[in-house]
């Protein structure tokens, strides 16, 4: 015969699950977790792969607690990684440049082979390490940081803007939680005949008109869209 049935919480998941009464512990069956379980009137939670356990007084009683995840290893790993490949890519570039245009100085006015290693791979080696570093990766942590603070990703699908209607690029913008938008009609339009009426000039986030979509901005950032009309 079946015990008494219980109800306790996941730590991880956060789903409602069943337990018989008297059993000490159970797997989560959405996520998987294990739980362990003190007694009916307080539960000790452990994920064993993942958290640590800490000792806490909760109404004189000593109860184990978890410690929560911060993420900060992963953060210092991601950064210490980027550091190092940083450092190889700047003691490579300053080996091949140094090697070219030693080479070149000792050859005189017969550089020609080392002139052409230097752009074929020096300078990509150096551009593209600069880009990766200083623009790409700078970028996307960036992009990280504001989506974990609510940031939206301004819709790739509506360029080209100038083939839009403005009422629907309005729609498309609040549909995905944009929130501050100003719509002007430019009036330059006499009998709509070359132009179709409502479509747009330009759009500008922030101020800054922008080309093109994939960015990420704050939902309350000022967007204008301006268009055609009469």
């Amino acid at each position: 015969m079946a015990g008494k049935m219980n109800w306790i919480k996941c730590p991880k998941c956060g789903a409602d699950l069943p337990i018989e009464e008297g059993r000490t512990q159970l797997f989560c069956s959405y996520c998987g977790t294990k739980i362990i379980t003190a007694n009916e009137e307080e539960q000790i939670y452990r994920r064993i792969e993942k958290v640590e356990l800490k000792k806490e007084n909760i109404d004189n009683k000593e109860v184990l607690t978890p410690i929560a995840d911060t993420g900060e290893p992963e953060a210092v790993t991601e950064t210490s990684i980027v550091k190092i490949l940083t450092i190889m890519w700047a003691v490579l570039s300053f080996i091949i440049l140094t090697v070219c245009i030693s080479k070149m100085a000792k050859q005189g006015p017969d550089f020609s082979y080392w002139l052409a290693t230097l752009f074929l791979l020096g300078v990509p080696l150096v551009a593209g390490g600069a880009y990766l570093f200083f623009g790409y990766i700078p970028k996307k942590k960036n992009e990280k940081i504001l989506m974990s603070k609510g940031g939206i990703r301004f819709p790739r699908d509506l360029v080209p803007f100038a083939e839009k209607n403005y009422e629907a690029v309005q729609t498309a913008l609040q549909s995905v939680g944009f929130r501050n938008i100003t719509c002007i009609n430019l009036h330059d339009l006499v009998f709509g005949l070359l132009v179709k009426p409502g479509t747009i000039e330009s759009i500008s986030v922030n101020g800054e008109k922008i080309m093109s979509g994939g960015k990420i901005y704050m939902p309350n950032v000022p967007i204008t869209i301006t268009y055609h009309g009469i």
